[in-house]
């Protein structure tokens, strides 16, 4: 569980766009947030899980559809989503921020 609010990581990351797709490349909808029974719900994700020693913090989260979120879920540094595979790189001079790459 984030202490921050999807709207909220939203606006930071994205801005006013509406629309956006996530990494896995999903499109996922802003006037979805916070209402799970959307197909477009966007959600926070710990790049590096909260289970396996990662920070609450911006530079650990990223913004996916659900289903990515889902689909992801505690795996660490590399993991499957929407068919395609990714791997988590902490950025060079941080402790607590992340990239994700696609293999």
């Amino acid at each position: 569980m984030s202490k921050y609010r999807t709207i909220d990581v939203w606006n930071e990351f994205y801005g006013n766009k509406e629309n956006v797709y996530d990494y896995a490349g999903r499109l996922m909808k802003k006037s979805a947030c916070g209402n799970p029974n959307s197909a477009y719900h966007p959600t926070i994700d710990h790049i590096r899980p909260l289970s396996a020693g990662g920070c609450d913090v911006l530079g650990n989260i990223e913004i996916c559809h659900c289903d990515t979120n889902e689909e992801k879920a505690d795996s660490f540094p590399h993991w499957k989503a929407n068919g395609k595979r990714f791997r988590a790189e902490r950025i060079r001079g941080s402790r607590t921020k992340y990239a994700i790459i696609k293999l």
